[in-house]
């Protein structure tokens, strides 16, 4: 296996999530929006008295999908500079899981992945490693289609729920 065509590759991807988290991050009036909590620095606006409820809930929602759209990319940096640690402690192209050495082909799609095809296959629900995983500050630990908001839908949708 040719270590220095992984690295190179990894280190490319490296400098690209760098630049594009910091892009991401500057990507608003007054930079990072996880950093402010008034309106008037994630918006540019003097005030929320004017706008309407529904404009200030859309920049909020645009703010939380940038914000984790920004974790997203963070995570796979994460996961770039895991594997080019394993290049340098020699443990470069083994399976976490099975200890396996990984495919080639798998490592020249994905040369960050830790796990082969096989273990993918079997674990497709593997969490994530993951040390930004819940940045998401609006919707935090919470399960928005929770079983009882499922189960009222289900409800009203079969008509067993009359006013």
């Amino acid at each position: 296996m040719n270590i220095n065509k992984y690295k190179k590759k990894l280190l490319k991807e490296k400098e690209k999530l760098d630049g594009l988290i910091i892009e991401m991050q500057d990507n608003t009036l007054f930079g990072d929006t996880t950093k402010h909590t008034s309106e008037k620095y994630s918006s540019g606006e003097l005030s929320s008295y004017d706008n309407h409820i529904a404009d200030i809930a859309t920049d909020v929602f645009m703010q939380d999908m940038q914000n984790s759209l920004t974790t997203h990319e963070k995570g796979k940096l994460y996961q770039v500079n895991l594997a080019l640690d394993k290049i340098e402690n020699g443990t470069y192209g083994i399976c976490d899981m099975c200890k396996k050495n990984i495919d080639e082909d798998r490592l020249d799609i994905v040369p960050e992945t830790n796990v082969c095809s096989n273990c993918a296959k079997k674990h497709d629900n593997l969490p994530l490693d993951n040390e930004n995983m819940d940045q998401n500050f609006i919707n935090r630990g919470c399960d928005f289609y929770s079983q009882d908001l499922k189960n009222l839908t289900d409800i009203n949708k079969n008509g067993l729920y009359d006013d």
